[in-house]
């Protein structure tokens, strides 16, 4: 008995000696809701071959840099330093337990050469294109050049055009009575294109469903200008892997009823037999707000950008919607189309073994519904940063990212859609 006494004093002192160890200097997992990044330059222009430190902060005051992770233009690196070695335009940010900080942007210049940097590639009517020139030590020398816009000379730094288009820009400098020429940069100026969202909520064991996916391949053979969501639910009887979680919140914010159900930009009701014009009405129609994505997937952690941008300004109310969608998931998928000559699934069977599901919501990366936009002023421009962990059933060469814009009765009036670990511009 005196033995186990010792046996159970020595376990007790081993856990207390554990526990003190793991409290000491040790941040709080998950106590974080944002991080911050800076790094050693203030500077937004450097020279190639310049080292930069990183640190990364959290909003607890706790230094996170040797726990996150760094990310340059979307890839992973190694440690909290890095050298710019090639000319271009490099994004940086950090990831720490599903967390994602601020982005920095740095213009790198050839340290042997005059560099023309434009501050985008797509622009909206109206906004502001600003052209900086520096020399190889990464000093700005704009206001000693000349800018020339499809070779006809300008005022200043600054252009803007109510006329849509391609365009190109150089710089002349002079130096020592010597003139130089920099390099040709192109730049475009749009009218936005509306991307309809239809959404289909379905489910693998719905027999009617079918032809609601029938219709969103016929829409899809006719224009570009949509974002597709397949919403599955499951059954008591008959459960579908590929159910969202938040289901309900979706059911009863657009009262949606029994399956199948489809809706255009979230709240309009697409009725049987779905006409194709009720979505190609709007789809690729001008429109007052654009929306560009970049992602990447690093080791099991997608991080997701989406930048937005308004010709007048956003709204109060407004909200952006981002989800995960998957494509290529096979499985069975009853049908009721089977004898039915008309249906593209005719004589595929009752089920349809090994049924192709696409743009399967995976995960909302934001709240279902959308999180707030802060008030965004005209030819401003709104970034959202978020990040998840994928499950391991995922494919990841089938994963898409859906990015929606919601007014205050969540309606969509916007979205975006693209494959991860491909950059989405503004369109």
């Amino acid at each position: 008995m005196k033995n186990l006494f010792k046996i159970a004093a020595i376990l007790a002192l081993f856990v207390a000696i554990a526990c003190s160890k793991s409290e000491v200097n040790e941040p709080l997992i998950g106590s974080i809701e944002q991080l911050i990044l800076t790094s050693s330059s203030d500077d937004e222009v450097l020279a190639s071959t310049e080292e930069i430190t990183f640190t990364i902060t959290g909003d607890d005051g706790v230094n996170y840099s040797s726990l996150a992770t760094l990310f340059v233009n979307q890839e992973e690196v190694s440690g909290t330093t890095f050298t710019f070695s090639e000319e271009g335009t490099y994004e940086v940010s950090a990831s720490y337990l599903g967390t994602t900080s601020n982005t920095l942007t740095y213009n790198v210049v050839d340290s042997a050469s005059i560099t023309i940097i434009v501050n985008g590639t797509k622009f909206l009517r109206d906004q502001t294109v600003a052209f900086t020139l520096v020399n190889g030590a990464g000093e700005d020398i704009t206001d000693e050049a000349v800018f020339y816009i499809d070779d006809t000379a300008i005022a200043g730094s600054q252009f803007s055009s109510n006329t849509v288009g391609d365009f190109t820009v150089y710089a002349e400098y002079t130096s020592a009575g010597e003139t130089f020429t920099t390099e040709e940069k192109s730049f475009a100026v749009f009218i936005p294109r509306r991307k309809v969202v239809v959404e289909d909520y379905t489910g693998s064991w719905c027999g009617f469903c079918p032809r609601v996916a029938a219709a969103i391949l016929a829409v899809q053979e006719v224009t570009e200008y949509t974002t597709v969501v397949a919403i599955h639910k499951t059954s008591a009887g008959s459960p579908d892997p590929m159910h969202f979680d938040d289901f309900e919140t979706l059911e009863d914010e657009y009262d949606v009823g029994g399956l199948p159900q489809a809706r255009i930009d979230r709240s309009v009701v697409w009725s049987n037999p779905h006409p194709i014009t009720d979505v190609t009405a709007t789809a690729g129609t001008d429109t007052d707000s654009a929306i560009s994505i970049s992602s990447a997937i690093n080791g099991s952690e997608l991080t997701v950008t989406a930048n937005v941008i308004y010709e007048n300004g956003s709204s109060n109310g407004d909200k952006i919607v981002i989800y995960l969608l998957e494509d290529g998931i096979l499985y069975d998928q009853t049908n009721y189309y089977n004898d039915d000559s008309s249906s593209i699934y005719f004589g595929l069977g009752d089920p349809i073994p090994d049924f192709e599901h696409n743009e399967v919501l995976r995960d909302a990366m934001t709240a279902t519904l959308g999180d707030a936009i802060p008030v965004t002023g005209a030819l401003e421009t709104y970034t959202k940063n978020v990040s998840i962990t994928l499950p391991a059933e995922y494919v990841k060469e089938n994963l898409t990212i859906a990015v929606m814009l919601v007014d205050s009765n969540n309606t969509a009036y916007n979205s975006q859609h693209g494959h991860v670990n491909e950059f989405i511009d503004f369109e």
